[in-house]
């Protein structure tokens, strides 16, 4: 295909075929446009005991392992991240959660593998002689580097495969 046949390919943008890309917070803000007048019926239609049960036993199926993993935090970092830091990083976590996500299940809390990493940072900290919580914190940061630049990849790939018409297979044969 030549170059301009792609550019025109790209260039055609209607509503049965979106763009590939669009500008940051774009498709965000155009489901809170179009969600918004269903706002008040949300609101209304929620208010009944069905819904009222639900909420409260999602609270306290967030709160439990909350709880639960926050005293076993405690005993494994030394104190260092404890029941209060578990229960308040669950509710930032939900609360993010439910403003940005389009996604129908998600882990919210701390999981038993997370708590096995953690406790495995604890004994590396420990025998390099560094503080616990710094060398946590770079580790969450390094990893959200590493992730990020893996979507850039992915995302650009998906853009090469899309313009010039290839196989997916090839790009994840070079």
């Amino acid at each position: 295909m030549s170059s301009t046949t792609a550019e025109a390919a790209v260039e055609t943008n209607d509503d049965n075929n979106p763009p590939l890309f669009e500008p940051l917070l774009k498709g965000i803000k155009r489901d809170y446009k179009m969600r918004l007048p269903l706002y008040k019926s949300d609101v209304t239609d929620g208010l009944n005991s069905q819904c009222l049960a639900a909420t409260l036993f999602l609270f306290f199926a967030c709160l439990a392992p909350a709880v639960g993993f926050g005293a076993l935090f405690g005993s494994v970092t030394n104190g260092a991240i404890g029941t209060m830091e578990m229960v308040s990083s669950t509710a930032m976590c939900g609360f993010i959660y439910a403003l940005t996500s389009a996604q129908p299940l998600t882990i919210i809390g701390s999981t038993g593998p997370v708590l096995a990493f953690v406790a495995t940072l604890v004994k590396l900290a420990e025998k390099m002689n560094l503080p616990f919580l710094p060398l946590y914190a770079w580790t969450g940061i390094w990893t959200s580097f590493i992730l990020f630049a893996r979507c850039v990849c992915i995302l650009y790939c998906a853009y090469v495969v899309i313009t010039l018409q290839i196989s997916p297979t090839i790009i994840f044969l070079l």
